[in-house]
């Protein structure tokens, strides 16, 4: 178990604050209404990268279509996937990259 932890819910499609975590756990959303928008779950996964520490790790599942591979890429030092199957991935990437 966990004995020293924090929860924190934060708007990802603002600021998510300026703490800085050493897990971010999501399951993105990817529709605006009844229309997809895959950008809505990427802009998450760029709201996480800049809330984690240097170190930290992003754990996220997905459906299978979602195309989140090039911004996983673009903002964490690597990634990968930990399972497909019955339509949804599980992604964990780690260390993010810092905008200087």
């Amino acid at each position: 178990g966990f004995d020293n932890w924090d929860a924190q819910w934060a708007d990802a499609t603002k600021d998510a604050g300026t703490a800085l975590y050493d897990f971010v756990v999501m399951n993105p959303p990817f529709h605006v209404g009844r229309a997809d928008a895959a950008s809505l779950g990427q802009d998450f996964i760029r709201a996480a990268a800049k809330a984690l520490k240097t170190g930290g790790q992003l754990w996220l599942v997905a459906n299978r279509h979602l195309p989140y591979e090039q911004v996983l890429g673009e903002c964490f030092k690597a990634h990968e996937m930990l399972e497909d199957a019955g339509g949804y991935k599980i992604i964990r990437a780690e260390k993010p990259k810092r905008k200087r």
